[in-house]
């Protein structure tokens, strides 16, 4: 009972938290305390929310932020875990990368965006390189953590049993810089799809982030935070999948 308890503690205490919030501002916007034309109700919200679902081709717009969020994100762990891992493997290679890499990093999104319409059109393609640029750094960022940050001592256990430096790459640095990288694709998701809403409110004829600006001009907040909800469960889903591979990553044990 103890054990079925601690389980299900943690995500009983979540919901009610959420409920908690939600009741609260109920009250709030039902007694004036607030004003609900500016910060929607949650009965309004659910309302708008049916309307969005059955006659704004919801589905349309989280398809093209999607697909756009998902190459940009596919592209980010593509390159950026196979880069870490070279970077914390070759100083020489960190060396040459790591200058321009970091003036990237370090440079905001916005100011990119129109250079990456003037380029790529405004498009598809602007919007997945904006999704791509804020993913990338931090998978590649943790990755390299991860691979510098390696126990030495499995490092020097295996070169006594005469491993290779592919073996120690392949079987010690890769499986312990595991942690490190989920962590990354964890924080690349929030950026990740933070860019996409960004840029398709200013550069966008469809998506998610176009119809929220378009209601937040219109005014229309309850359908504006129908959609921006939308976005936040999609991300909190991604994240809680990021964290139950942490947790079998974690849990699994080699069998002997």
């Amino acid at each position: 009972m103890a054990a079925l308890l601690n389980r299900y503690y943690g995500p009983a205490v979540s919901i009610l938290s959420v409920l908690a919030f939600i009741a609260l501002w109920e009250s709030a916007a039902a007694h004036h305390w607030i004003n609900a034309r500016l910060t929607g109700q949650p009965t309004q919200v659910w309302a708008a929310a049916i309307q969005v679902f059955g006659t704004d081709n919801f589905l349309h717009h989280a398809g093209v932020s999607l697909a756009e969020f998902g190459a940009g994100f596919a592209a980010a762990i593509f390159v950026g875990i196979p880069l870490g891992l070279v970077m914390g493997t070759s100083k020489g290679v960190r060396q040459f990368v790591e200058p321009p890499l970091m003036a990237l990093y370090t440079a905001p999104r916005l100011a990119l965006l129109p250079i990456l319409i003037v380029w790529l059109g405004i498009g598809m393609f602007s919007k997945i390189a904006v999704v791509f640029l804020g993913a990338v750094f931090p998978i590649l960022v943790n990755t390299l953590a991860g691979v510098k940050n390696a126990d030495n001592r499995l490092i020097q256990a295996a070169l006594a049993f005469g491993a290779t430096r592919l073996d120690i790459f392949l079987k010690v640095l890769v499986p312990g810089s595991l942690p490190a990288i989920l962590m990354g694709v964890r924080l690349g998701i929030g950026r990740g799809v933070l860019s996409v809403v960004v840029g398709e409110m200013f550069v966008s004829q469809a998506g998610i982030g176009y119809q929220i600006m378009s209601y937040g001009q219109g005014m229309q907040i309850n359908k504006m935070l129908v959609y921006a909800l939308a976005i936040s469960v999609f991300s909190y889903a991604l994240i809680l999948a990021v964290q139950l591979i942490e947790r079998r990553i974690r849990d699994w044990k080699p069998e002997r």
